[in-house]
């Protein structure tokens, strides 16, 4: 589990519960106008923006959030792929069939079988960093779903307070109505900023450095086998890979 992103929220709802019980997040913030206007536009817009796709794909997305994602760092690869290094130099290039599914959420398996595919290593390398490429654009997709999010909902915010304000103005006969109808017509932009900031930048983020971290552990893997391919002994294999944890 990530710590960072637990204590997180676990402060955030420290902070509300804290901000009603001391009366410092006023009861009134809370009403169906700001609700209404801020999420159900926002859900339109992100409807009409996205393709549905991206969309489910970011609602999945999500829950990497709460994922570390130990079993995929730089520092327990190299152990991994210096010993397939060992393999090699023992068996040959046909221990690649060994290599673990589960390592690099299957990068490595599939490294290792175009290694064995293809002898030519720099059309090894072609493929694979064409795979890698392309699956960093797809989950930059899912992050543009947050980041687009992060947009909207402030915009939504200011125009249900447009329209709040909007409201206000045909009722100023009633003088008595006109506060009330101005703090709820306000909420909606605390409503839209306040979910940007709180959840939209926040996840995109995370996301975004759980892609950096897949991304650079791709690239580890595919030289470890460029490096083996090539015959280079474990030791260099392990010294070329160390340099991904400067």
């Amino acid at each position: 589990m990530d710590i960072s992103t637990i204590l997180g929220l676990i402060s955030l709802v420290i902070f509300l519960v804290g901000g009603v019980a001391t009366k410092q997040i006023p009861l009134f913030l809370f009403n169906m106008h700001a609700i209404f206007v801020v999420m159900g536009g926002m859900s339109v817009a992100m409807l009409i923006n996205t393709p549905m796709k991206h969309l489910l794909k970011a609602v999945s997305g999500f829950f990497l959030i709460f994922n570390e994602g130990d079993t995929v760092t730089p520092q327990k690869m190299i152990p991994v792929l210096v010993n397939l290094a060992e393999q090699c130099r023992m068996r040959g290039l046909a221990a690649f069939k060994e290599a673990d599914p589960k390592v690099g959420n299957g990068f490595l398996l599939r490294a290792a079988s175009a290694a064995l595919e293809y002898s030519d290593h720099n059309f090894v390398k072609q493929v694979m960093e064409q795979e890698i490429n392309q699956g960093a654009d797809e989950f930059n997709e899912v992050i543009n779903v947050y980041r687009t999010m992060g947009i909207l909902a402030p915009m939504f915010g200011l125009l249900g307070t447009l329209i709040g304000i909007v409201g206000v103005l045909k009722d100023l006969a009633n003088p008595e109505s006109v506060g009330p109808a101005m703090a709820v017509a306000i909420t909606s932009a605390f409503y839209g900023i306040f979910f940007a900031n709180v959840f939209c930048v926040p996840v995109a983020g995370k996301l975004r450095s759980r892609l950096w971290m897949e991304v650079r552990v791709k690239a580890m893997i595919l030289d470890g086998v460029l490096e083996i391919m090539k015959g280079s002994l474990p030791l260099v294999v392990e010294r070329r890979l160390q340099s991904y944890l400067a």
